[in-house]
């Protein structure tokens, strides 16, 4: 009979050379989100809108809501609120995003709402990042949601979106990303992975693209299509033409610098009039809402 003894170091074993089951959330934080890169231009855009410094965010398409979790942590007078459909996610960050907050995740509020009828109080800045917004597929309910949070907005506010594009935004290809080990919003520890953006299908008629991330790597379990979108990839010049339609005073794209040296974008964000040459890109944009 087996001792209890062998057992015990099969099991050491198995766990030394097995990699890990990581959380497909944990994960996708780790390779597409930075909150404070977020929050630091917010607040720049608000300096240069001559606004105060704003207090009250609502994350749109908010996920595991670490956007609004960390806007909370920030500053002790801020507050968030957090909308999205999917309800597991939702119940994925009270369980394991809100708790590390400690009595200040009571300002926090998350909504499982749709974003065309949420029941949000104004607030002084929306965001909608991750390009979320392009699973509106029509320009009329793209129009409306964008109307909606123009209304949404006290009356100096900011609504920060990002949009990616360029000729290679409509290849069907792959890209991989080596992401180092790190240490997760509630202390959580991760090893080093590759995360793949999978551009599966586009096309050209109605510019609906469907894309997949999956998730690889020696130490961690492989999840591939993690998460999966069906979107329509809008241009930069549309998404402004319906941010000015619906009232925004100024629309302004945030890009990084080229670093010829690196072979890599620079990290710099800045406004720019001309982005020329390059095969794909990523912006934000920041649309400012100021009524006298």
């Amino acid at each position: 009979m087996e001792s209890t003894q062998n057992r015990k170091n099969v099991g050491d074993f198995l766990a030394d050379v097995m990699p890990d089951l990581i959380d497909k959330h944990i994960l996708y934080e780790a390779s597409v989100q930075d909150p404070d890169v977020d929050l630091a231009l917010i607040e720049r855009i608000s300096e240069r809108a001559g606004f105060p410094s704003p207090v009250s965010l609502r994350e749109d398409f908010c996920g595991t809501a670490w956007m609004a979790c960390a806007w909370v942590r920030s500053r002790g007078d801020r507050e968030a609120w957090g909308v999205d459909l999917d309800r597991p996610t939702l119940d994925w960050a009270e369980t394991h995003r809100l708790p590390v907050l400690g009595k200040d995740a009571q300002r926090i509020h998350l909504h499982e709402e749709n974003v065309l009828n949420h029941s949000c109080p104004d607030v002084d800045c929306v965001a909608a990042l991750n390009f979320s917004y392009m699973i509106f597929h029509e320009r009329e309910v793209l129009k409306q949601y964008f109307q909606s949070v123009y209304e949404s907005l006290k009356s100096n506010g900011i609504f920060l979106l990002d949009i990616f594009g360029g000729p290679h935004s409509q290849d069907v290809m792959k890209e991989k990303k080596a992401v180092p080990g790190g240490t997760d919003f509630q202390g959580t520890e991760y090893p080093d992975f590759t995360y793949v953006w999978d551009q599966a299908a586009f096309n050209a008629v109605n510019h609906q693209i469907r894309c997949h991330i999956h998730f690889k790597g020696k130490h961690i379990v492989s999840i591939p299509n993690a998460f999966t979108y069906e979107w329509r990839l809008w241009s930069i010049t549309e998404v402004t033409d319906l941010l000015h339609e619906v009232g925004f005073t100024s629309v302004d794209p945030y890009f990084e610098g080229w670093s010829d040296e690196d072979n890599d974008t620079d990290g710099v964000l800045e406004i720019r009039e001309s982005y020329e040459g390059m095969l794909s890109w990523i912006s934000y944009l920041a649309a400012v809402k100021q009524e006298s």
